[in-house]
This record gives structure tokens, sequence and C-alpha cells, in this order.
């Protein structure tokens, strides 16, 4: 595979000017002159900055990030960075940094402290190899190959280590408007945004447009010059600045064509693509894109849409990909091109038209498309696609969830399943099957024909069935995706995986309220985001599906809603009245006769619990009979409340730490819709996952023997075990009552040294082993032992039935001995010698 994919990445030939250039040479140098020439000095003239920056780095902050660098810090940035990402031109894998660590130390912080000490880096230090990776397939010219940089490992280290302090800053710095690299704010929450919007403004037909901006290169394209004004109008330190500006100056890089390095040249601007710091100091450039354009928001230069009176929409940024959306009008649509065209001058990021788009909403065609072929960019028709995600219809999730079948099926063809056995397919079923359609169902509820597709899907490869196949299942597949506290495998249905991911929105609702997404939610549908209303609305809009699926998974015995709970700390950001916070039910519906005499319906916590009585904020006082009582009952159960310091925070109960895990979601409703039994699934983790699945296989007589293909209708010349010729081969006579396996238990018992006993079925050797006293470390050991002895045992009576060759059962117990020590050895916290290990395990020291 590796091979195949580096012959179609190989770059034979280049069109240059219309004519094809296949001298691998020429091409060499095309490639040069090209990149040499992009990462070029810009023009020296430039507009610039002349605006105030309201967010800057405190007096504190600005210590802190310039700060000596210690030992601790520079181990941390190591084992921060992937440890086998593609070497730069030293070679060195941060893997080779953690195994010799010890050695290496001390140079390593040598190497990173002169830096820090001097700000500068040695000679060659900062020297990276520029990789192509094409833009698209069949990728002809120069200009279709992306630059990402392969970076030497000293200045990784270094970048990793400024990247690391400057995460720390960027959340005082940079907008909400921006959801990029910044902690609590998600990739999904601009098209979240972006499809209530649409909808909303259809709904109230609204007349709006959408302007989809692309940036020509916008990583390549930075000004230095202008990054260092942005810097310093942050308030950045001159020691900060002057790091940053050497870990500019000092690169270059050379271009691999075909892994063959070019001759070096030295960047003079732009970013590169695989340094760690890129990303942080492109948002910081972007920040001053919004202040800029938030200036003219300001000036009434631009009319934003507004869906309350304290919210209003004009931009949203997610790194490079900018999104505008205000009032449709043709002043509106200048202005961000004049905003532009002035960013352009002033930092280098030139807006590419070409690939601009501009969509309205409730505009006809014709208004659309002449305003888009005045600005020189194509119009944007809804549904479209923005981050991965298509936004705007019902119709572009429908089209996006064939694609997203098709995908899987073509991500299974890449897989040769003959050659995998059952513990690899279930490792590729729970890493690359389940996880390719994870990004589109964080959003959207998949429809149920699309989940019975993508399951059957992942049954047939997990059982090593061909899709076109049809091959026996001697198992539901409700098993495989029960818990193993169920006695499941533990796979998880995609069900439970969509509204797990679904709920976490409904949660991100309530414990991040200040969120621009939360808020704009609020505004559309009221305080509560419409949960509190048992809504049976079509799937009109992203929010309005979940809270929908959220009331219909409450009526169907699976409340996630109850499990949310208020801790109470100030109670500054507590509704008295509306949120539960004390008991199981909000004041609101526990005592309703005095919340009709409240006369502020919103009041605080904080607000109510500062007076000494809780009836001053009524309109008067409550009258005899159940006014009264009502009254009474509640200061009763207010007795004894003290708030505190802390700041008021949700907690998720299924979780004993109160973070809110989408796991336990998933578990949750796989229990409740999948059912399953009392036992638990027993899996020993020092042996291999092919051994466990075999093991449970055991358990639940899950196998093709001969007494369960007769039973399911199969014809067979005989049901008798092939390998005593007594007895009907059944689960229980082939590992546990045969002959040849009561043989291999008693050479098990002299090994371990413990007195032999027949078993007949899986029950009572469990029952047995059970019972034995000894660690529990040893006592997994000797669990894997046994489970290893079954899968040998079945081997052998598959090669017995099938393989031409005669299979021996002299060598069954050696190969057991073998095999069970190469992988308990290699598997397992104890340390011992395949001598200690053949001798006698008992005396292993524990």
């Amino acid at each position: 595979m590796l091979n195949k994919k580096r012959n179609q990445q190989a770059i034979r030939d280049i069109l240059k000017e219309g004519t094809w250039v296949d001298d691998l040479k020429a091409v060499k140098n095309e490639f040069l002159s090209h990149f040499k020439e992009m990462f070029d000095s810009p023009n020296s003239s430039r507009l610039m900055l002349d605006m105030n920056f309201p967010n800057r780095v405190s007096m504190e902050q600005v210590m802190d990030l310039e700060r000596n660098v210690s030992k601790e810090e520079i181990k941390r940035a190591v084992w921060d960075c992937g440890s086998d990402k593609s070497p730069g031109p030293d070679g060195f894998t941060f893997g080779f940094f953690r195994r010799y660590w010890d050695t290496i130390e001390n140079d390593v912080v040598d190497a990173v402290s002169y830096f820090f000490n001097i700000g500068m880096f040695p000679k060659g230090g900062n020297a990276s190899f520029i990789a192509l990776i094409p833009k698209m397939q069949n990728a002809r010219v120069v200009k279709d190959f992306r630059p990402i940089s392969l970076i030497g490992s000293v200045y990784k280290i270094i970048a990793k280590i400024l990247a690391n302090r400057l995460v720390g800053v960027l959340g005082d710095l940079i907008h909400e408007v921006q959801s990029a690299f910044i902690a609590n704010r998600q990739i999904l929450d601009g098209p979240f945004i972006l499809d209530e919007l649409i909808h909303w403004c259809i709904s109230k037909n609204k007349q709006a447009m959408i302007f989809k901006v692309d940036f020509e290169k916008a990583y390549d394209s930075v000004r230095w010059d202008y990054l260092d004004d942005v810097l310093n109008k942050f308030s950045f330190g001159s020691k900060w600045r002057k790091w940053i500006r050497n870990c500019l100056v000092s690169s270059k890089g050379s271009i691999l064509v075909n892994r063959s390095p070019t001759s070096e040249f030295y960047f003079r601007k732009g970013l590169k693509q695989g340094d760690p710091l890129s990303p942080f100091l492109f948002l910081l450039i972007m920040e001053s894109l919004h202040l800029s354009f938030q200036n003219v928001v300001n000036a009434d230069m631009f009319k934003g849409i507004s869906v309350s009176s304290s919210l209003q929409l004009s931009h949203l940024f997610y790194a490079d990909d900018v999104i505008f959306m205000g009032q449709w009008s043709e002043s509106n649509i200048n202005t961000i091109i004049q905003a532009l065209d002035c960013f352009y001058k002033a930092s280098g990021l030139r807006m590419n038209l070409h690939k601009s788009k501009l969509m309205g909403i409730s505009v006809k065609d014709e208004v659309v498309s002449r305003a888009a072929s005045k600005m020189g960019c194509s119009t944007l028709k809804t549904p479209f696609t923005y981050l991965g995600i298509k936004v705007g219809g019902s119709m572009a999730r429908i089209r996006s969830w064939d694609e997203i079948v098709d995908k899987v099926k073509s991500r299974l063809s890449k897989w040769k399943m003959n050659t995998l056995s059952i513990g690899g397919r279930m490792t590729l079923l729970k890493s690359v099957l389940s996880s390719t359609p994870i990004y589109y169902m964080s959003m959207f509820k998949v429809p149920s024909q699309v989940l019975k597709c993508l399951e059957g899907i992942r049954r047939s490869f997990f059982i090593g069935a061909d899709l076109k196949e049809n091959k026996i299942s001697w198992f539901k597949w409700n098993k495989v995706l029960m818990s193993k506290d169920k006695g499941g495998l533990g796979v998880s249905s995609l069900f439970a995986l969509n509204r797990a991911l679904l709920f976490k929105w409904v949660w991100r609702f309530h414990d991040n309220r200040n969120a621009l997404w939360s808020r704009f939610i609020r505004a559309l549908h009221g305080n509560c985001g419409g949960l509190d209303k048992r809504s049976k609305a079509a799937h009109t809009s992203v929010w309005k599906s979940i809270t929908t699926e959220v009331n219909s998974l409450r009526n169907k015995g699976v409340d996630l809603l109850k499990f949310m709970n208020k801790k109470v700390g100030n109670g500054i950001d507590t509704s008295f009245w509306e949120e539960i916070w004390r008991g199981d039910m909000n004041f609101k519906t526990k005592f309703p006769r005095v919340y009709a005499l409240e006369s502020d319906k919103k009041i605080t916590v904080a607000s109510k619990m500062n007076h000494n009585d809780v009836g001053l904020s009524l309109r008067r006082a409550p009258r005899d009979g159940v006014e009264l009582e009502q009254f009474n009952n509640l200061n009763v159960f207010l007795a004894g409340t003290m708030l505190s310091d802390s700041n008021d925070r949700w907690s998720w109960s299924l979780v004993g730490s109160g973070k809110f895990l989408v796991a336990s979601v998933r578990k949750l409703i796989d229990e409740h819709r999948l059912g399953g039994s009392s036992y638990k699934t027993r899996w020993i983790h020092t042996v291999p996952i092919k051994i466990n699945i075999l093991a449970w296989k055991v358990r639940y007589d899950f196998l093709p023997t001969r007494l369960n293909l007769s039973r399911r209708g199969i014809e067979i010349q005989s049901i008798i075990c092939p390998s005593c010729n007594k007895e009907v081969e059944s689960t229980n006579h082939i590992f546990f009552a045969c002959s040849l396996v009561r043989n291999i238990y008693r050479k098990i018992a002299s090994w371990w040294e413990f007195l032999y006993v027949e078993f007949d079925s899986y029950e009572s050797w469990l029952e047995w082993f059970l019972s034995l006293r000894m660690s529990s470390r040893l006592k997994n050991i000797m669990e894997g032992i046994f489970y290893v002895m079954w899968w040998l045992v079945w081997n052998h009576r598959n090669k017995t039935l099938f393989d031409t060759k005669y299979s021996s059962t002299t060598n069954i117990f050696d190969v057991l001995v073998s095999r069970s020590f190469l992988w308990c050895r290699y598997r397992s916290n104890i340390k011992f010698s395949r001598i200690e290990w053949m001798k006698n395990l008992n005396l292993i020291y524990l």
C-alpha cells in the first residue's frame, strides 16, 4: 500500500506554459524557482496598522511568556510531539528522542536553552524539507501542490514550547467569532450557526447575503513586518517578539521532489505549514481582520444580521476560512471588498475572487448572479459546504450520508479481510470504520436506513464476509455491540454514538452559556433552547432536530437531561426559579403559587439568597391556603443553604468525576436498546484480541461445531468429534470433555502444580478457576494460558478437517508454552525469563 501510494504521488513531469517538462532536473528546478519566488520578500510599501486593540497581554502574562525555559518544559515539549512524524533534514524522529532521552537530555537542553538565552538559532538549526502534497487528483502544474514543511527536531521543540506558552493567552485575545484552536470552541460551531441562521432567515423571509471568502495561499502570504506590528499592538514583550522574529528570519528550506531535495533557499515571508507555532500566529493575524471589520460594522458601514437586540452576526472565522453574512445590499458587498483589499495591502493576504462564493437568502437567483458577476466571483447555492459540512438544507444531509456510506465501503476495499485476524478486523472496526462518519454524525441525526446500512457494512467486515456474500453469522450483531459489562464485545452501536454526539450540544449549551453559538440559540429559541417543549417539528434545522431527538429518547425511557445537575457555588449564573439547583425539580414547578407572586421571574440564586427574606422580591405577601403553605415549604426546603465563593457549574452524574463524556451516553443508550446478560465478558490483556474473542465464542457457543452446523440444517457427513471419534462434536466437548483437551489440561496442571480437575463445560471450568487462590496478576496470566490452549485446540480441529497435511497432537502443549510466553511476556507488567516461564510460574517474583 505504501509503495502504491508513493508511486501514485511520484512527480514524473510538470506542465510549464503549455509544455510538458519531463526531465527530472528541470522538474526540480521548476519547483525550486516557483517556491523561492513565492516565499521571496514582499513589496516594501504597505498599509500600516492604525487602530486600537481592546484585548492586550497583561504584564503578568508577558513575564510568563518570556520566562526562562526549564528542563521539565523541554521534556514536555518533546513528549508532546508525535513520535513517528516525518523527519526533517536532521533525520531524527521524536521516537528516537524519547528512547534515548537519558543519554541526549543534556545536549538537547543546551541547544534549546541557547535559543531562549541568545535569541538565535545556530547555523542550520532552522532548516526544513518541503514535502509536496497534491491539492487535487492528477495535479499537473506547480501551483497544484501544497507545501508542507518537515522541520528539524530542535526547531520543533522550540516552536512547541513557544506554542504551548502562547495557547495560554490566546483565549483572552481572540474574539469569539474565531473558533479554531481555542479552548471550549469547536470546529463545528461555525457550521452549526450558519445552518440555524439560514433556516431562520428563510422562515422569517429575511433577505440576507452570505459571502464565503477564499484567501490565496493564506499561510504562505503573511508579511512578517505586519505580524510584528500585530504582536506589538497586542502588547507582547520585546523578548517574545525577538524570539518569534528569529524563528521566521532564520528559516530556510529545500523542496523534496520524489524524495530528492533541491538546493536550499531562505524564507522571506509566510508561515510554514507543519510548524506548531504557525496556526496560533495566524489566529493573531486574523484577529486584526476581525477588529478592523468590527470597526466597519460599528461605523454602520456594514449591516449585519440582527437576531435579537443584543446579538448581531456579521462574520465568522475558522483559521483562513472566512464567512461574511449580512443584509442583502450592494453597499454591503462593496464594503466587504474594500475592507479585504485594505487588509491585503497591510498583511499580504489576498482574496481570491475566482474561488470566493456569494449566496443570497430569499433573494432572486438572477439578482445574486448579477452581483456575483460584477464582483468576479461565483454564486453559492444552498445547501453548501463549509468546513466539510453541508449546511442549509435537509437534502444536503441525504446526499452527504450517501457519500459517507460510499466512503466507508471504499475504506474497506483497501484492506484484504482474509489477511487479517478477527482481532485485527475488530481493531479496524472500532477505529477506522466507526470514526469515518463521526465528523458528520456530530452535528446531524443519522437516518435509520443509513444506520442500518453502516451497521451491515461493519457486521460483514467483522465476520470476514464480502458485502455481496451471504456468510453465516453465529451470533447476533447486537451481541457484538453490547458493552463488555453486559456480555458483549464493547463495539457500541452507531445509533448510540450519533445520539451521544448530538446530546453533547445540549451539554455544551448549558455548560458554556456565554459561547457565541449558545447565545445565538437562545436568541432564536428562547432561554431554554426549546428543550422544555415537546416539539414535534420536522428536522427543519440542526438544533430543532437535536431537541426533538432528546425528547424522543426521553419518551422511550432514556431521559438524558436528568443526569445534568447544577452545582451552585456563588449562585450568580443560576436561575432561582427555572433551573434545578436543589432537589430533583425546579422551584417554578415545585412551588407554582409562590412563583406566580414573583416580580422578577429571571432572578438568580445569588440575588434571592442574599436577602434574609426569600419573599422580599414577591409582589405581595402570600395569603392563607395553598400560597402560604407552599411559601412555608419553600423556606423549610432552603433552610441551611449556604453559597460559596466558587463559580456555578454543571455536573454529569453518570461519571464519578462529574465531567461529561460521550462514551457514558453511548453506554447508557446501548444498554437500554440492546439489553444484555448479567455476565461480564472476561477480557485478558496478556493475550491478543483474537484469543479473547475466541474465548468469548466458547463461552456463548458461537462456534461452527458439527453439532451447531447440523442444528442449522446444513448437511454434513458426521457430527462426531474428529479428534477422538467418540462423542458428538459440541463446544463443551471440544474444549472440555474430549480426551485430547483433557490430556493438555493434565499437562497444564503438572506445569502449574495444581490438582488436576476434569470439566465438562465452560461453567464448571469457570467455577473452578474463580475458586483458585493466587495473586490477581498471576491469575490473569493463567487464564490467558487457558485461552491460548483453546485457540490451539480449535486450530488443530480445523486443520484435521480441512488441511490435507497431518496435524500432530503431540506438540500442542509445547506450542502452548512457547506462544503463551511470547504473548504474555510483552503484555504483562511481570518480568520473567523463558527459563522461569517453563520451570514453574508460581515461583516468579511478583
